[in-house]
């Protein structure tokens, strides 16, 4: 297994973890992982820089974790890596993964991030699977320099996905997957060459590279609050969920699957809200492009009152650009600059 310049960077999580008596705790785990990758390194005659930036479950890790990452990426860069392998949990891997994304997807690098389902000590270890597919990611010749998430599928072999078209994973998943399923190609084993996708991609990645030197450690640990990410449900009570909110805030709205959002005319509901809080920045996000062709009308009315739509944009990749761009002393404007040729204009009155 071929190997140059290559840091490995880990953050806890699953993979960091060892099962205990009474649960799953990543306070032990990192020595065992540590243990476990150089033994890997040894079996495969590669040699590593390995670091610990951080030793948290992933459910704990936010933005300040991920400025602490982004460091660390800059300093191994800086020292010759060209090559950097992250381990991270898998309940926020997205979010961390669309961080490293948009600070490093423009520079001459490579960086695979990935994790495992189970602890390394669980019968049904995924760790040494998904280190494997890492590693073959990192090396293989055929996927250019960029930001991926590698992690075995139930079937046995290896994803190798854009990081910025990683679908967090849902509760009952035991694998990542990308929106529409646009891989970058797969390899059935550790051993087995690489297959690339040869469909093209379908939506463009965003072009938006920021600098950990222009992140605010201080905006990060006190104003996270400014961005807000709400899920549509039936009923919601849109107005009483932004009453609070400081003003210049962002509020993105997590849409029903069809780029659809409760449009009605209520005291309480999204429209009231959008209409009510104009010192307040309402996001609607995703409208899949491959599936839906034109909005539907409410998604026009939520549209019409003020909102900003953007297509095959997720979510999460929304809040994390929102939260590092104002963590960076950007205006929201500016911020939301490259990503025009994702909005969807108001219709003509």
């Amino acid at each position: 297994m071929a190997s140059s310049n290559i840091t490995l960077i880990t953050t806890g999580g699953t993979i960091g973890s060892s099962i205990e008596s009474d649960s799953v705790d990543v306070s032990q785990g990192q020595q065992k992982l540590m243990a476990h990758i150089h033994a890997f390194c040894q079996q495969h005659a590669m040699t590593l820089s390995i670091q610990a930036a951080l030793n948290k479950n992933s459910e704990d890790v936010g933005p300040s974790d991920w400025l602490t990452l982004i460091q660390h990426v800059e300093k191994a860069i800086a020292n010759g890596a060209d090559k950097i392998v992250i381990t991270h949990g898998t309940d926020t891997m997205a979010y961390t993964a669309a961080a490293v994304s948009l600070c490093f997807s423009q520079q001459p690098v490579k960086i695979v991030l990935t994790g495992s389902f189970y602890a390394l000590d669980h019968p049904s270890s995924d760790v040494t699977k998904n280190l494997q597919g890492a590693f073959a990611t990192i090396n293989e010749a055929q996927i250019p320099n960029g930001i991926y998430l590698s992690f075995t599928n139930q079937a046995g072999a290896t994803n190798v996905m854009d990081a910025q078209d990683i679908k967090p994973m849902a509760f009952d998943e035991q694998q990542f997957d990308a929106t529409f399923g646009q891989l970058i190609g797969t390899f059935n084993t550790a051993t087995d060459p690489f297959v690339a996708n040869p469909q093209a991609r379908i939506t463009q990645r965003l072009a938006c590279t920021l600098k950990g030197s222009d992140i605010s450690p201080s905006w990060l640990s006190n104003k996270p609050g400014k961005v807000i990410q709400l899920v549509c449900y039936p009923g919601m009570n849109a107005m009483q969920l932004c009453a609070n909110l400081a003003a210049g805030s962002c509020i993105i709205i997590s849409l029903y699957h069809s780029g659809t959002g409760p449009a009605h005319q209520t005291e309480e509901g999204l429209l009231k809200a959008i209409k009510s809080f104009p010192e307040l920045t309402f996001l609607l996000t995703p409208l899949p492009a491959r599936y839906i062709t034109k909005p539907y009308t409410s998604t026009l009315t939520l549209l019409a009152a003020g909102a900003l739509l953007y297509q095959d944009i997720q979510p999460h990749m929304l809040y994390v650009l929102l939260t590092l761009g104002m963590a960076s002393g950007l205006q929201t404007q500016d911020i939301l600059a490259p990503l025009k040729s994702f909005q969807i204009a108001p219709k003509n009155p």
